[in-house]
């Protein structure tokens, strides 16, 4: 019971952010899909996973599609950002 509470709320304060979260923005987006990995990543890692391989498979690799999108995303700001920056010079 202790490790699975700790686990609820995280992915409770998670599902917060993310609702709050401004997908407009490449930094917006890239912030929501490092917490939608890091949800997908603590529902795979669920005891009663254990005996579903499959399922198991499919979360991570949904988290490994949702940290490329914030890689690619980020990638984005960082550019944006040094635009930014370099105008305001």
């Amino acid at each position: 019971m202790s490790q699975i509470a700790p686990a609820a709320k995280l992915a409770a304060a998670l599902l917060d952010v993310m609702s709050e979260t401004d997908r407009h923005e490449p930094l917006g987006e890239a912030k929501f899909a490092v917490l939608e990995a890091a949800m997908q990543l603590i529902d795979a890692d669920r005891p009663e996973l254990a005996d579903q391989p499959h399922r198991r498979t499919e979360l991570l690799r949904e988290a490994l599609g949702s940290v490329r999108s914030a890689v690619v995303a980020t990638g984005i700001a960082v550019t944006r950002a040094h635009e930014v920056s370099r105008v305001l010079v």
